[in-house]
């Protein structure tokens, strides 16, 4: 018993969330009303209970996730800025740029070779 690790509602659900995310992260389509679906919960109850734990409303959650897995994808596998674009869930590529840009503060490539150099 003293083995067992309790693990908190709240980190439950946002592990259930993130593998939700996960499991469509290359969809562009996946949507919060298919993560309201999947976890149970309306689209309302959904965004308050994320907003309470990180911040984000759910879209953002979403795309930062799509983003942030993206910027892993750069700097370990080979192909091209667009390919891991689409790999992440983004038609089109100049809306992946925009969108990495307002993140990280810079564009994929150049967020490519700022690490490459360093």
């Amino acid at each position: 018993p003293k083995d067992v690790a309790a693990t908190s509602y709240d980190e439950k659900f946002l592990k259930r969330v993130i593998d939700i995310i996960e499991q469509h992260i290359s969809d562009p389509e996946f949507s919060v009303d298919q993560l309201a679906k999947e976890i149970g919960l309306s689209n309302m109850q959904v965004y308050r209970k994320l907003n309470a734990l990180t911040g984000q409303s759910s879209n953002e959650l979403i795309k930062s996730y799509r983003l942030n897995k993206a910027a892993k994808l750069l700097l370990t596998k080979s192909g091209n800025i667009s390919e891991i674009g689409y790999d992440v869930g983004f038609s089109n590529p100049a809306y992946f740029a925009t969108c990495f840009k307002d993140l990280f503060g810079c564009s994929p490539s150049e967020y490519l070779q700022k690490f490459i150099s360093a």
